[in-house]
């Protein structure tokens, strides 16, 4: 009997000297399959394939058994799907279900149920529901059979359901047991399960983890000589993850890499995804004549596209337009974009790609309720379905949508939840790249050790050449000294014995050096990768450092934008307390990078600093003197930030308010150290203070409210008082560690 992958002709052979009817069938099912599961769609080899299944079908009327006429209509089933016979596709294998249910034959039940599944899409949830339940249902049919490798394949296409439907954890769960039973049974052809558990971890943020397993997945691609569509869409994810880190130069060249094998293949749905993942790349690259170029050709290509089609060529389409300036183009599409969004489910994957070319374009034509309105509904999806990137995207929209509504609050919590979220995704993709470069170091060092073996065995082919030719000239020797010297030809072979033994020695010693070498240089390889891994963390640890100082300095240029459209008095003067904030903490952390200690601030230096940051801010300050009464305090950075703002609320009040205009005066600023341990911060003018009946707790701006949030974060209290002008107190105590 021939096995599965044995070509047509030899099949062809055995059918010929095949005695018995049920080694005739299998031989032809095997042929059908072969025509069948050729790349493709040739209409010739699906007649080709229908023809042995029918001949098949024949000969199991006459040995009538359950087993071979239930792998019959599976064939049929597989055949009359691939030409787009659906209807008597779904007769043949619901009939063979049916059959197979009332038997014993598990292995038979869980390929049934496999091709069964084929039947629904993944594009209807209610379908997608289904089809991964019978999934599961051919997994228990597998386990019952001991078929362990199919067994695996089924739970490999329950998670690949799972990640369509947006349920990321399921999935990996799914995968992770698949992974393990595949390497169980001593499987190699592991890249399509590589590459789901890659396009998941990406997905869902953790990009070290899908660029380790992306890689993975090419290389095992290419051990195996796998040159099928599967390779497709290996280099499609692979060009997403490199997209999610930023690296659009390497995305570009991995999604170019998988269109041209689509094309090679002439695979429509292939063209269209992975052109689509491309218009994504223009964008980003800021190119959106090229991606409205190419999605326009998409459209030309794909006159009747599916529903998740629909949705990812209108929602290109609106960021393409939108990107262009031209908002009334973009106009166009949104009430289609808001249609599609209504068909799906609230936690629907694909709802974050409606969302976000909503909230692209509302932003641009300024309509920021709406803006607002779509980011509070991509926050939701975006944390029940658990993807990272696109919610740390999400708050910085949100972000701009709260600032135009001049919702200052709601904006600077989005932004510092986006810093967060922003921060985190960095660290992950720096490890992504290590990830990264540790793949290819494995792969080069595969590379090199085969190279080393093939230089070992052209060194030893010379070697034996070269015995060769020695031997023969002996011989030779031996022939001619016959004729002359018995006793010569005597002393020529104990010479040339004891010159193989030393060749031997000296092939012995030399495999020694050899081996000692190889040693070596994968001792001091290792030494190597281990030094770059440090410097890596070392410049890591400097590069983070240095994003929040600059960081801050973006929030400033950012407040410094807004202001420049801003002409409400009220609204500029709270983009410059807002700047003067940012510069109590940009001290801070600049403090902390420029001193060896990384964890402790020095207050004395630190309040000269603010004051002359607000010296240089404010008109007509020579006016004021400031007598500064700081003990040599060092202070926490978790205590320094929140004295800092406090210091910088009640200095700006004073030189703001203290004093009528051209009116000289003193502000004392203090803080000491009791002997408890207990340290009081006081700003103290000599000014006019409040106005009469003014009570500051009630009455008082939003530096008031904030003097006391700042307090009750260094869980201590704080006064203000009116006695020859204003003093504002501050006791806490000092917080260790």
């Amino acid at each position: 009997m021939g096995q599965p992958g044995t070509s047509v002709p030899v099949l062809r052979y055995q059918l010929l000297n095949a005695n018995a009817d049920t080694q005739k069938i299998n031989i032809l099912l095997q042929i059908a399959n072969a025509y069948v599961d050729r790349e493709g769609e040739n209409k010739a080899d699906l007649d080709s394939g229908l023809s042995y299944i029918e001949r098949a079908a024949r000969l199991v009327k006459q040995v009538k058994s359950t087993h071979w006429e239930a792998r019959c209509l599976y064939a049929y089933s597989k055949v009359y799907r691939e030409k787009r016979m659906p209807d008597a596709g779904k007769t043949a294998i619901l009939k063979a279900r049916t059959m197979l249910q009332a038997a014993d034959l598990p292995a038979d039940l869980g390929d049934v149920l496999m091709e069964n599944g084929n039947y629904y899409s993944i594009d209807a949830e209610s379908q997608l529901q289904e089809k991964i339940r019978l999934y599961e249902e051919a997994r228990v049919q597998y386990h019952k059979a001991g078929d362990k490798k199919n067994e695996a394949y089924a739970m490999r296409m329950t998670g690949d359901c799972y990640h369509c439907w947006g349920k990321f954890r399921e999935a990996v769960s799914i995968l992770n047991q698949s992974l393990a039973l595949y390497k169980e049974t001593g499987s190699t052809d592991l890249q399509g399960l590589y590459d789901l558990l890659g396009i998941i971890a990406t997905g869902t943020g953790d990009y070290s983890l899908g660029m380790t397993y992306g890689l993975m997945a090419v290389k095992t691609a290419e051990e195996q000589h796998d040159s099928s569509l599967q390779l497709c869409t290996i280099y499609n994810r692979l060009g997403i993850t490199y997209y999610q880190l930023g690296d659009y130069k390497e995305a570009l060249e991995s999604l170019r890499k998988a269109l041209k094998i689509a094309n090679r293949y002439k695979d429509t749905a292939s063209i269209l995804i992975v052109s689509t993942n491309i218009v994504g790349t223009y964008l980003e690259t800021g190119q959106p004549e090229a991606a409205l170029t190419l999605l326009n050709n998409i459209v030309e290509i794909y006159r009747q596209p599916i529903f998740k089609d629909r949705l990812w060529i209108t929602a290109n389409m609106v960021k393409c337009y939108t990107a262009m300036q031209q908002y009334n183009k973009a106009k166009a599409f949104i009430p289609r974009l808001q249609s599609l969004s209504r068909e799906m489910s609230a936690y629907n994957y694909y709802q974050t790609m409606i969302y976000d070319a909503l909230i692209k374009y509302y932003l641009a034509t300024q309509q920021y309720m709406d803006a607002s309105y779509y980011c509070s509904r991509q926050d939701d999806v975006c944390k029940h379905i658990g993807l990272i990137n696109s919610l740390s995207h999400n708050y910085l929209c949100w972000f701009r949508a709260d600032s135009a509504l001049k919702d200052y609050p709601a904006a600077i919590k989005h932004y510092q939840e986006y810093k967060i979220m922003n921060d985190s995704l960095f660290h992950v993709a720096k490890a992504g790249q290590i990830a990264r470069l540790q793949v290819q170091f494995d792969i080069d060092k595969k590379n090199k050790d085969i190279r080393l073996q093939q230089q070992n065995i052209e060194q030893l082919t010379r070697q034996g050449q070269l015995q060769q030719s020695a031997l023969k000239d002996a011989r030779l020797t031996r022939n001619l000294i016959i004729l002359g010297a018995i006793l010569l030809l005597v002393l020529l072979l104990l010479a040339l014995c004891r010159y193989v033994m030393k060749q031997q020695n000296n092939k012995q010693l030399q495999q020694k050096q050899e081996e000692i070498y190889k040693q070596n240089l994968s001792l001091q390889q290792l030494i190597t990768a281990q030094d770059k891994l440090l410097e890596e963390k070392e410049w890591l640890v400097k590069e983070i450092h240095h994003r929040v100082k600059n960081n801050l300095q973006i929030v400033m240029s950012l407040l410094n934008t807004q202001a420049a459209y801003l002409h409400d008095a009220d609204a500029l003067e709270a983009i410059r307390e807002s700047k003067h904030r940012m510069q109590a903490i940009s001290l801070i952390h600049q403090k902390l990078y420029q001193s060896e200690n990384m964890a402790l601030i020095d207050m004395q230096t630190y309040t000269r600093e603010l004051i002359g940051y607000l010296s240089d801010n404010f008109e007509d300050v020579q006016r004021i003197y400031f007598d500064l009464q700081i003990a040599p305090v060092q202070l926490d950075v978790s205590q320094a930030v929140p004295v800092g703002l406090i210091l910088n609320e009640a200095l700006t009040n004073a030189i703001k308010y203290a004093f009528p205009k051209n009116e000289q005066g003193t502000i004392v600023v203090s803080l000491v150290c009791t002997l408890d341990s207990q340290f009081i911060l006081s700003v103290t003018d000599n000014g006019h203070g409040f106005p009469p009946g003014f009570n500051v707790f009630t009455q008082g701006a939003m530096g008031t409210r904030l003097m006391e949030t700042l307090a009750e974060q260094l869980e201590g209290t704080i006064s203000i008082r009116q006695e020859q002008g204003v003093s504002v107190i501050v006791s806490f105590k000092q917080q260790i560690g």
